[in-house]
């Protein structure tokens, strides 16, 4: 699967369902993807929004990722508060 299509249909879920239908593999890959090669925060957010919608979905691939993506230089407050949250 191409993560640029699959960026695509998380920035549209709020839209659409479509990023729902990817298999478990495909939407850990994308979300891996937003949170871990972002340059700026607004992928990491479009995750974070589907993560706090599917918590049941947070592997421990994804916390790890989390926990990484605090460090980044674009990560602000809001976007560190709301992973610590998401983390709890």
């Amino acid at each position: 699967m191409d993560v640029r299509h699959g960026l695509l249909l998380l920035e549209q879920q709020e839209c659409n369902q479509s990023f729902n239908e990817l298999n478990a593999e495909n939407k850990v890959k994308v979300l891996q993807y937003a949170l871990g090669e972002s340059v700026s925060v607004y992928w990491p957010n479009l995750a974070l929004n589907w993560i706090e919608n599917n918590p049941e979905s947070l592997t421990t691939i994804l916390k790890g990722i989390l926990i990484e993506s605090i460090g980044k230089h674009w990560a602000n407050q809001h976007y560190k508060h709301r992973v610590k949250r998401i983390l709890k």
